[in-house]
């Protein structure tokens, strides 16, 4: 059997072939392709942590709702659902919380079992997802106006809040049901730009809204799609 072996010739033609490489315009290409898929990964992870803000904040406040429900009813008294209303853009308490924290309270009883008119906290409370503030003006969804006072909250001494109010069934009591006109609880991804009292919606402001419809009963229920919350 003959075997062949490779000239020292044909050997050394061998070593002087160019390895494949990429040429300018493809490394341009590639370069291109790159930044336009990075490009577009941020702004999808940018829009998912705002969807992603709603999607936490309201079955946060839901539970809130149904914890101040339950609460009137086991202690046979009035509570409420109180939302930080008071802002001081020198004051760190007021700017984290406007807005944004929630909390609980109920109406103390006397020996005779009678609202006594005294409220005390029925817990810490909580907090919004960061960039998600309550909507507390609803008007342009004929919504009912809310009620606001000045209540003593953990950390601070006095603070104004607005507050949605259950009586001892339950049922909700503040604000007033008119009509066709239901409490609403909406909450939206937004900035708090220095000096405006009223938060700034994102450019898709609709799509990063939600919330839930408060029934005269003091149930809940979600609005599936941002125009339930004006058609309701």
């Amino acid at each position: 059997m003959k075997i062949q072996t490779s000239s020292p010739q044909s050997r050394a033609m061998a070593g002087k072939r160019r390895l494949p490489a990429f040429t300018l315009v493809e490394l341009i290409v590639v370069i291109t392709i790159i930044t336009i898929l990075l490009t577009v990964g941020a702004l999808g992870l940018k829009n998912l942590s705002k969807g992603s803000g709603i999607s936490a904040g309201v079955p946060v406040a839901e539970a809130v709702f149904a914890e101040a429900r339950a609460i009137a009813i086991g202690k046979g008294t009035n509570t409420r659902v109180l939302i930080h209303a008071e802002l001081d853009s020198d004051d760190e308490f007021h700017k984290e919380r406007y807005l944004r924290y929630m909390a609980i309270q109920y109406e103390e009883l006397d020996a005779d079992g009678n609202p006594s008119g005294n409220w005390l906290l029925a817990s810490r409370g909580t907090t919004l997802p960061d960039a998600v503030y309550f909507m507390k003006d609803l008007s342009e969804i004929n919504a009912p106006v809310l009620q606001s006072e000045t209540v003593t909250l953990p950390g601070n001494s006095s603070t104004t809040c607005y507050y949605y109010e259950f009586n001892s069934e339950g049922l909700i009591t503040s604000p007033t049901i008119s009509g066709n006109s239901v409490p609403r609880f909406v909450i939206q991804v937004a900035s708090l730009p220095p000096g405006q009292s009223t938060p700034v919606a994102s450019s898709d402001a609709k799509r990063n809204m939600g919330g839930f419809v408060i029934w005269r009963g003091g149930r809940t229920s979600l609005f599936r799609h941002p125009d339930q919350i004006e058609n309701n």
